[in-house]
């Protein structure tokens, strides 16, 4: 069964201003009117949850109420699973045991201790990697759900400036310097291209500063190299 939080599709610590901006958006997207025929008995369902999810975690004493009966659902959880891991080891232990009466005890308890601990780690491990996984794709849904939603309201949103963006522009320029220098020297566009050049006043504009960049640039490491 779904926590509140995963209803609204939020981490658990998230603050008041992020669940009810998770609110609306959610609030937008599972609106009966906005459904076709076959979803809306689907969308109603939903937006009754997100509904009642809201009204619990917008209000801080029903919150902090929740969040005390959660945490206690949660550790008795966690002992019932712990009691039924002992449970199989037990019953491994005596198995084992029996099919190995000749065996020291106190170096088979040590085994298994050392069983136990390595499984406790790499399952602290692969729960601490599907909650980083899952809070990076719930952030970046809610992130995608907010821009979108702000966008049906008109804003225009500024997208972030990444190295990877900066990686892809550095790639298509390259590519493009290519392809015109490949050109400029092909006998058949060569003319073509000259007769462009000299015909428009921008392009020559931009191809002369890029030149004179250039040669500067070469000069620059002649001067720093050869002399």
């Amino acid at each position: 069964m779904n926590t509140l939080y995963e209803i609204l599709e939020v981490s658990e610590n998230a603050s008041k201003e992020v669940i009810e901006k998770a609110y609306r958006v959610l609030a937008k997207k599972y609106h009966p009117d906005l459904q076709t025929p076959e979803n809306k008995q689907m969308a109603e369902a939903k937006m009754k949850q997100i509904n009642e999810a809201y009204d619990i975690l917008s209000d801080e004493l029903k919150r902090k109420e929740y969040d005390e009966k959660l945490k206690a659902e949660k550790e008795a959880q966690n002992k019932a699973k712990e009691r039924e891991f002992y449970q199989e080891e037990n019953f491994s232990n005596a198995n084992s045991n029996i099919a190995q009466s000749g065996a020291s005890e106190q170096a088979e308890r040590r085994v298994k201790d050392m069983q136990r601990r390595r499984y406790e780690q790499e399952m602290r491990k692969h729960q601490e990697q599907m909650k980083k996984q899952m809070e990076e794709e719930m952030r970046q849904q809610y992130e995608n759900a907010y821009y979108n939603y702000l966008r049906s309201l008109g804003y225009k949103i500024k997208e972030k400036w990444t190295w990877q963006k900066t990686k892809k522009l550095c790639i298509i320029l390259l590519v493009i310097i290519v392809i015109v220098i490949g050109l400029w020297f092909l006998p058949v566009t060569h003319n073509m291209m000259v007769s462009f050049y000299e015909n428009n006043r921008i392009v020559k504009i931009i191809v002369d500063i890029v030149v004179g960049i250039g040669v500067a640039f070469v000069k620059t490491l002649q001067s720093m190299f050869g002399g």
